[in-house]
């Protein structure tokens, strides 16, 4: 049991102290990102980040798309905010007043100008309306709680505002005073699944349990940090004394600290074993080479929890387009690309043959021609009939090859938005290259200085970029998504062996107290 108990300790203390450092920064980035509207008005200046994080070319999901409001006159959205640009991206005009501070709270996922002349916005945190008589943006009230709006679309006199859960309808005629909710059935047969991806994630966030669970979780971020800190405080402390060759008060007081390290590092432990088991062994999962064999694997909701929503599209809803030549609407979901009457009476129908989209979402989808329809994301950029079941990759005109079983969430060319310009040119823009034309002999204007400036990097997504360790891909290249499964891995065997000592140390105590009474 001695030796047992030493190896254990060795690999303990080791794998402590090596990780640490990558346990802190986990929880501290897991906090500020289990509380994304709290953190939303901090950003950070992209001149202090790595070269990829820096905006050149329009890259890093800059521009999302663009709505012609003039003759001359465009609206180019995306993670900039708004810009008012002419048809030659020669000129632009910041256009992002009357959204709250923080460019989180200006990241555009749609744009859309009415038949009335009216300007509606979606973004992370709602619905926005420009106000001509003050050039401002106003928030537009919504009968639901959820903020995160995806989608705008018109049909007649009917505004379509698409949030990740409910689709609600205001019309011209009443100047879009007030919005309702439309009752979106599920489709025939269906029976209520959610993403595996999306269960861990809701797991290792703690959303599974609401607020509360989001605070468990917190509460658990607070505990490896001090766990990490007392830790290596245990670790370094004798280092420290045997270096002190005088001065008795200090050392008393380091010798003090060390006990209150290692009597909290015990309780802590104890205490948040569990829970840091499974937050560790979830987080894993969410990120590549783990998250490949689950991004399309569907489970039973979790009963009594938010997943298990009387509302069958909780959180899947992500685009919506108009089929102008078959008259219905085509809405893009987390579960695939659906078929829906214009006056939503009959269930969504799932599209039998569906394009490649990747897990993280549909960036790109609008009509092309009578049956065409431009499908962009992550996992790469097609061209898809749906009546037909024809599927080509949009760039090189051959038929895709689809790829069965395992595939990565990232293609060759993650797609992260595009334009239409008045003249047929489509603008592509790859996540990480920028901007691209579908005309070889064509380019795209530099990125203005004014918007590099204006268009930092919020604390939310950069917390995303250190919980995921890519930023640090600058100096380990792709290696870096090794970190998370084996900082997870090794976290396990830290919390195991601790776990273990613990049992080993008190039943020594039991032991050594019966044979003293």
């Amino acid at each position: 049991m001695t030796r047992l108990y030493k190896s254990l300790k060795k690999t303990h203390k080791w794998l402590g102290v090596i990780l640490a450092i990558f346990f802190i920064f986990f929880a501290l980035s897991g906090i500020i990102m289990n509380h994304r509207g709290a953190f939303s008005r901090f950003d950070v200046s992209r001149n202090w980040l790595p070269k990829d994080y820096r905006y050149s070319n329009w890259n890093n999901a800059s521009v999302r798309g663009t709505e012609h409001i003039g003759n001359d006159s465009l609206l180019i959205y995306g993670n900039i905010g708004i810009w008012l640009t002419n048809k030659n991206f020669t000129y632009f005009k910041n256009l992002n007043k009357g959204f709250p501070k923080g460019i989180d709270n200006r990241k555009i996922s749609d744009v859309h100008k009415t038949n009335t002349g009216d300007i509606f916005a979606s973004t992370m945190f709602g619905l926005y309306r420009f106000k001509l008589n003050s050039d401002e943006w106003e928030k537009v009230s919504l009968p639901i709680t959820e903020q995160r709006i995806v989608a705008l679309e018109e049909l007649g006199d009917s505004l379509l505002v698409v949030s990740r859960s409910h689709i609600l309808l205001g019309y011209g005629s009443d100047n879009y005073q007030s919005f309702s909710t439309i009752h979106l059935s599920a489709p025939k047969g269906a029976v209520k699944k959610v993403s595996l991806f999306k269960t861990i994630w809701f797991i290792h966030s703690g959303k599974i349990l609401g607020t509360f669970g989001k605070i468990i979780v917190d509460i658990i971020g607070i505990a490896t940090i001090l766990l990490s800190l007392t830790g290596l405080f245990y670790f370094l402390a004798p280092k420290f004394l045997r270096r002190i060759k005088s001065g008795l008060r200090i050392k008393s007081r380091i010798k003090q600290a060390n006990r209150w390290s290692y009597k909290w590092h015990l309780k802590v432990g104890v205490i948040a074993a569990l829970l840091l088991l499974v937050v560790t062994s979830t987080g894993m999962f969410l990120r590549p080479p783990l998250l490949i064999p689950i991004a399309n694997k569907t489970v039973n909701p979790i009963k009594g929890s938010q997943l298990d929503s009387q509302n069958f599209w909780y959180d899947k809803l992500r685009e919506l387009v108009y089929d102008t030549t078959q008259k219905v609407f085509l809405l893009a979901t987390s579960d695939g690309i659906h078929f829906v009457p214009t006056d939503f009476s009959q269930p969504p129908f799932k599209a039998p043959f569906q394009p490649p989209v990747s897990v993280m979402g549909i960036n790109v989808f609008w009509q092309e021609g009578a049956q065409h329809f431009a499908v962009g994301s992550f996992s790469g950029l097609y061209k898809w009939n749906p009546y037909k079941n024809e599927i080509v990759n949009y760039l090189s005109g051959k038929e895709a090859e689809l790829e069965a079983g395992l595939r990565s969430p990232f293609g060759n060319t993650p797609i992260s938005g595009g334009i239409q310009l008045n003249n047929g040119e489509k603008i592509f823009f790859d996540y990480n290259k920028g901007a691209f034309s579908t005309t070889k002999s064509s380019t795209f204007p530099d990125m203005p200085k004014e918007i590099i400036k204006e268009s930092g990097m919020s604390l939310w997504n950069l917390a995303l970029e250190v919980h995921t360790w890519r930023i640090i891909k600058f100096l380990i290249g792709d290696f870096y998504i090794l970190i998370v499964p084996l900082s997870g891995l090794f976290g396990i065997v830290i919390t195991v062996t601790g776990i273990i000592m613990w049992f080993i140390k008190n039943k020594r105590r039991r032991n050594n107290n019966q044979i003293n009474t």
